[in-house]
């Protein structure tokens, strides 16, 4: 537009020579006309490229023949010098959103699989917009800012993912008493810790604003090593069990036996005439014992 107006602001100038040097009338008064829209428009056609309006939650920046000048504006109505522009960089919340059948698959403990269900709310930080703006370029029907978030962004992101759930062990969440496994508190235990992965790779970048993470799932050999040990702490529990009742019967046993002999043997006392207390002793007998000389 600047380039326009400046050819146009060109022309306006032969017309006013025209008009002024000019000898008849036929040629002063089409010059004159000339003069008078040519620069109208150019006057209007540099007024239009100082101003620029930039939309609310972006960060403008400002350029001079398409280079970045370091500095950047806010939103709304901004005005430049007609040669220099407004490129945009998005300064919004922004979403990686992978939920439910979207979600990230990692490789935990074990070189198991698991897909982990994650939202992470962000956005860019505007200190840094001019030079991540110089940094990327336009991809196709990609802006500049799709580009920085494709390429430097989402990696990050996968890659803190990977890298923090790598020691994470499913069968660690196994009731060791019942053998159930209740699905893991990822927030509880994983929030934070990605908040400063990602702090850690793009905290002068961008701003986390919250991580929000739902219940993981797991290929198939890792349902099935998860239903497997826990089917063998209930087997363990149930031996354990087992034993503890094997135990109390004998001792039961052992009981009854005891007092089946002495009733037995009171029976028996009571029919042959014999003292009962022989009965009673450590060892029952039915016979007096043999005395020495």
């Amino acid at each position: 537009m600047f380039v326009f107006g400046v050819l146009l602001a060109g022309v306006s100038v032969f017309a006013l020579l025209a008009v002024i040097f000019g000898k008849s009338d036929k040629v002063r008064r089409p010059a004159g006309l000339t003069f008078a829209v040519s620069l109208f428009l150019a006057v209007a056609s540099i007024v239009t490229a100082s101003i620029t309006v930039v939309p609310t939650r972006n960060v403008g920046i400002v350029t001079s023949w398409n280079k970045p000048t370091g500095r950047t504006t806010g939103a709304g109505l901004q005005w430049t010098w007609p040669w220099q522009g407004i490129d945009e960089w998005d300064a919004s919340g922004q979403t990686y959103a992978h939920l439910g059948d979207q979600c990230v698959w990692v490789t935990i403990a074990a070189q198991r699989r698991a897909c982990i269900p994650v939202q992470i709310e962000w956005s860019a930080l505007a200190e840094k917009a001019p030079e991540n703006w110089a940094a990327y370029r336009e991809v196709g029907d990609q802006t500049r800012f799709e580009v920085f978030v494709e390429r430097r962004v989402n990696p990050q992101i996968n890659g803190a993912m990977t890298s923090i759930f790598a020691s994470f062990d499913p069968l660690g969440a196994v009731d060791p008493t019942s053998g159930d496994a209740p699905a893991p508190d990822l927030n509880k235990t994983y929030k934070d810790t990605l908040v400063t992965a990602l702090n850690a790779e793009l905290g002068d970048e961008i701003v986390v604003k919250s991580v929000a993470f739902e219940s993981p799932r797991y290929d198939e050999p890792t349902t099935q090593a998860i239903s497997a040990y826990g089917q063998k702490i209930l087997e363990a529990r149930n031996l354990e069990i087992d034993k503890a009742n094997a135990k109390t019967r004998a001792e039961i046993t052992r009981t009854d036996a005891s007092v089946d002999q002495v009733a037995r043997c009171l029976q028996i006392a009571e029919k042959l005439g014999k003292e009962p207390g022989l009965c009673m002793g450590g060892t029952v007998s039915l016979t007096r014992p043999v005395q020495t000389d």
